[in-house]
This record gives structure tokens, C-alpha cells and sequence, in this order.
């Protein structure tokens, strides 16, 4: 089967975007409990932002700034593929693939293109810089599922290693970061002969709501011990998502896709939660109209059904996956039965308690490089670009140049 690739602008309809300003003037809003993010995301805040979702944000201009950097279609065994593909002016660079995640998309890397694709001097090393391939899952961003096929992260992962030999490169480096991780993960298992090294990001969010917070404490310190505490509270409360998304997605999809308030609210909460701690907001920490640009793409491209069933696939299959990490009664499919190849790896904590978070990951804790931040949490290519540049910089500068 022939895969094909062809040049791909972001064009979005005006009758749509009147659409959605027709349908943000029109929306109506619940009583509200209170003003706190306790039961969600409270309703005068949500009604600021969605005025000025309609009132000022401008769609064209923001679609302008993400068409300034090359994007493609390319059918992958008749699945389209979107990416960006943004080279280095150094010949010699490395090929990178950035995997997004949850809720967000290629857009989450936006802000870390031009810090990746110029060359970082080193003083005793050859100088590194990348070619970024940025690929969106299938069900997100512009890759539109073209059925009702399921897209576990095997399936993923091999769909974007087949991208990659497309695009003529037989070996390359991959960065992931939530469900992108997990997607690095099997691209180590299904192309792990082809990879330079493999980078992720995680923060605390990581080990809650996959069960993975340990029952006998008895080997932590009573620090941890506190800590542990706030992450099983931060469990019960904060990981509601998680049950909906694995179980009932297409009960969600319904509201995420005929209302852009109910878009909004579910997509913002998750950016104030995880978010760094010291960010009351989640425009304190990302760009208002960048967050705004995510949303509206999911809303434009009706992301609602397509991102939760890849989620549902994702996690059900991530829930099997974690039974090598530990869990014995975990049912273990055959195709996850293989010993992936060993590749460089390095993993970069964000938001703080990397000691801790080292330590509850258990064998997955273990990369060959670690790194630990405050700043940042879950987006830390939206928070804290540099911080992650530098770090992804840094670990591929020794893992191709040791």
C-alpha cells in the first residue's frame, strides 16, 4: 500500500467560526454552587472566558501563526496523518518526533519549535539541533479517523514509525509527554532498533488514578508519607476524567461536541489542575489565547467522540500494560508480551517531588538519565519551553554523542 504525503494549510470556514460565536452568545449557564474550582470550574469565571472567547479572540490570527510552520497530510495505510515538519538549518540535525497528549494537541508544542531547531553550541561535544516532526494522534488535532476503527498505542506508535520511514528517516529520536509517553513507550517495543533515544516528561499526576500509590508505607518517611496522603486525596477528587474517559466516552462526546461551553469547562479544568501549583489560573501559566487555540480546534474539527474513544482505547490498553510494573492479576494480552529493545532513555519531572515520584514510578523511575524541576507540571512545552528544551537538548546531546 502507497503512502502518500501532501501539503496541508489550516483553513477554517468563516460560517463556522460564526457558528461558534453564534453558539457562545446563545449559551446557557448553570447555577452555580460556588466560586471555588471545587466542583469544577466555577461559572463567573467560566463566563468571562467565554465572553471573551467570542468577543476577542481572533481565530484567523492564531490560525495565521500555526501555518507559519510546514504542515502535512500524509495517509499512513489510508489513516491521514497531520504533522508539522520544521528542519533545522544544520544538515545534521536530528529527527525528533514531539508526541502530544491529553487535552491538548500539536499545539502544545508550539512555543518549543524554534528553541529545538537552532543549534546549541557545546563546549566539548558537536553541536546538536533537531528536525521536529510533530504528529497529530489519530482523533486529534487534524489526523480525522476515517472509521470506527480502534487506535491503541501499539497501533499508533506503528503508524507513526511507518510516518517516519515516509518521510525518509530511517533512524530518529522521540519525545512524548501524558498519552505521548505512553506512545513513546511502544515505539521503543515496535521501532526500538530505528531510536536514537526516547525523552518524556511526567509530573505527581502520573502515578495517581493508574494504581499505583503504594498501600505499605512502611519504607517512606513521614514527608512522604504527607505527600502521599495529598496524592491519594488528589486521587479521589481530581481523576473523575479517567472513569468517564475508559468506560463511557461516547456519553461525554455528545456535550464536548454540540456545546462549546461544555468544551470549554471540560477542557480549562484540566489546564487549572494541571497546571503548576503556584498558578491560581490556567492563563497564569499558558497564554489565554493559546489555550483558547487548542480548544478551538477540538471544537472546529468535532474532537469530542474521536479524542475519547482514542483515550478509551489508550487507557484500557495502559491499564494491561501497567501489569509489568507489578500488578499480577492484571490480565497480560499477547501482543504486549515482548521484551522492548533497549534504547537510551531519559525522563524530566516537572512540578516538584521528583524524589519522591522517582521513587513510587517503581522500574519505569529508572531512565538512564533523570531530571527533576519545580517549575511547570503536566505542559511544561507550554509553562516552561526553555526548561524543557534545555533538558531534551542535554539528554540527546549524550545519548547521540555519549
Amino acid at each position: 500500500m502507497n503512502n502518500t504525503i501532501s501539503p496541508f494549510t489550516i483553513s477554517i470556514p468563516q460560517e463556522e467560526i460564526n457558528d461558534l460565536n453564534q453558539r457562545l452568545a446563545l449559551s446557557r449557564f448553570p447555577a452555580g454552587k460556588t466560586n471555588d474550582w471545587k466542583c469544577g470550574a466555577p461559572v463567573s469565571y467560566l463566563q468571562k472566558i467565554a465572553n471573551y472567547w467570542q468577543t476577542a479572540f481572533n481565530w484567523k490570527k492564531q490560525e495565521a501563526w500555526l501555518n507559519q510552520y510546514p504542515q502535512y497530510i500524509a495517509s499512513i495505510n489510508d489513516q491521514p496523518i497531520h504533522f508539522l515538519h520544521v528542519k533545522s538549518a544544520d544538515p545534521d540535525a536530528i529527527p525528533l518526533m514531539l508526541i502530544h497528549g491529553y487535552p491538548s494537541s500539536f499545539v502544545e508544542f508550539i512555543k518549543i519549535i524554534d528553541l529545538l531547531t537552532n543549534p546549541l553550541p557545546h563546549k566539548t561535544k558537536p553541536t546538536v539541533s533537531f528536525h521536529l516532526i510533530i504528529p497529530s494522534i489519530p482523533g486529534f488535532g487534524f489526523s480525522i479517523p476515517t472509521g470506527d476503527e480502534s487506535w491503541d498505542m501499539i497501533k499508533i506508535a506503528s503508524v507513526f514509525a511507518e510516518l517516519m520511514t515516509t518521510l525518509g528517516y530511517e533512524k530518529f529520536a522521540v519525545h512524548g509527554t501524558d498519552m505521548g509517553a505512553g506512545i513513546t513507550g511502544m515505539l521503543s517495543a515496535v521501532a526500538g532498533h530505528r531510536l536514537l533515544g526516547t525523552h518524556v516528561n511526567t509530573d505527581y499526576t502520573a502515578v495517581t488514578g493508574m494504581g499505583m500509590l503504594p498501600q505499605d508505607l512502611q519504607s517512606f518517611s513521614d514527608d512522604e508519607k504527607k505527600q502521599i496522603s495529598a496524592f491519594r486525596d488528589y486521587e479521589k477528587h481530581e481523576t473523575a476524567y479517567l472513569k468517564i474517559l475508559s468506560t463511557k466516552p461516547q456519553t461525554l462526546a455528545y456535550a464536548l461536541t454540540d456545546s462549546p461551553i461544555g468544551l470549554l469547562s471540560w477542557i480549562m479544568e484540566k489546564f487549572r489542575t494541571w497546571t503548576n501549583a503556584s498558578k491560581h489560573l490556567p492563563e497564569d501559566a499558558i497564554e489565554l489565547d493559546l489555550l483558547l487555540t487548542n480548544i478551538s480546534i477540538y471544537w472546529f474539527n468535532k474532537l469530542g467522540a474521536s479524542t475519547a474513544y482514542t483515550l478509551y482505547d489508550g487507557m484500557n490498553m495502559q491499564f494491561n500494560w501497567n501489569a509489568q510494573s507489578g500488578d499480577a492479576n492484571a490480565q497480560q494480552p499477547a501482543e504486549q508480551s515482548w521484551a522492548p529493545p533497549k534504547v537510551p532513555s531519559g525522563m524530566a519531572a516537572f512540578g516538584g517531588d521528583g524524589v519522591l515520584l522517582k521513587k513510587l514510578l517503581g522500574p519505569m523511575g529508572n531512565p538512564d538519565r533523570w531530571s527533576s524541576y519545580d517549575e511547570g507540571l503536566h505542559f511544561p512545552a507550554m509553562e516552561c519551553p526553555e526548561l524543557l528544551a534545555k533538558d531534551i537538548y542535554s539528554f540527546f546531546q549524550d545519548a547521540v554523542h555519549p
